[in-house]
């Protein structure tokens, strides 16, 4: 009995790491790097992390976080850590990637299942009236075609900005050297978007929401967005083109002047057939 008491009064003084009901002891003195790679201590390949995402530093002074790169995005308890050292507290709850970890500061709790509700994102285009669904992993935004949301703006990079679904929310990623404000304030590093947050690429505002769509805005998969010329409308359409399979929610129209074209040419067609008939016939007479 005095054995069993002893090593369970030495299990309750352990710290651990969770993933998916494995745990990571995090000893005294020492670090435990999560990532994908080859130098990760916490080797994780289907959480969708890289290679060096974040560390876990554990001391007499307690336990600390920190994102290995600017470019890791690790959240706690849903809100964004900054490079530096953020104190975890027992039962704290970290988002990497497409995992979710739990810090236990001495034995792991009993409920160790983290049940998420589907997330229904959107990027709110207010001036157009619609909205680009944030159904992907990764929604591309610019010039390039391969992009979810086409801006044909000479503003807008190929691969002008991304935002990806991560760390229990969406990051927004601009490209090197693209302008990207969110809120007014410049970013160069990824920013986990909140309810409402305003997202300024090119000459494109787009607003950031969980919440059900106004009435009158209508949600969709993919866009094209054609820039403005002096005395014409913006024109909106959806991403699909002749040659390629269509995505799921895409209108039929590939643009709202192709099937103008078609009927000035049928028609001027018409009417050079009704003309030589005319004549034809004036000649017969």
């Amino acid at each position: 009995m005095a054995l069993k008491g002893r090593i369970a009064s030495e299990y309750k003084q352990m710290t651990w790491l969770e993933y998916n009901e494995t745990l990571q002891e995090l000893r005294a003195e020492s670090e435990v790097l999560v990532g994908t790679g080859a130098q990760a201590t916490w080797r994780l390949r289907r959480a969708d992390l890289m290679p060096r995402h974040f560390i876990v530093s554990t001391s007499g002074e307690g336990t600390v976080i920190r994102p290995f790169s600017s470019d890791a995005v690790v959240t706690v308890n849903g809100r964004q850590i900054a490079c530096g050292n953020s104190a975890l507290q027992d039962g704290d709850v970290i988002s990497a990637g497409s995992g979710d970890f739990r810090f236990w500061a001495t034995a792991p709790g009993e409920t160790r299942s983290i049940v998420k509700a589907p997330m229904a994102a959107h990027l709110v285009d207010e001036r157009r009236h619609s909205a680009l669904s944030l159904h992907r992993v990764s929604t591309g935004i610019g010039r390039d075609e391969s992009n979810a949301l086409v801006i044909d703006d000479a503003a807008a990079a190929s691969f002008h900005a991304e935002v990806r679904r991560e760390a229990g929310g969406h990051a927004l990623r601009a490209a090197d050297s693209a302008a990207v404000r969110v809120n007014g304030r410049a970013v160069s590093a990824p920013v986990m978007l909140s309810e409402g947050d305003e997202i300024e690429i090119a000459n494109l505002v787009l607003r950031y929401t969980l919440r059900q769509l106004p009435d009158g805005v209508g949600a969709e998969h993919a866009k094209r967005i054609t820039s403005e010329t002096e005395g014409e409308v913006p024109v909106v359409q959806s991403r699909r083109f002749l040659g390629t399979s269509p995505l799921p929610g895409d209108s039929s129209a590939v643009s709202v002047r192709a099937p103008m074209r078609a009927v000035a040419f049928v028609s001027s067609v018409i009417a050079a057939v009704a003309i030589a008939t005319l004549l034809f016939l004036h000649r017969g007479l």
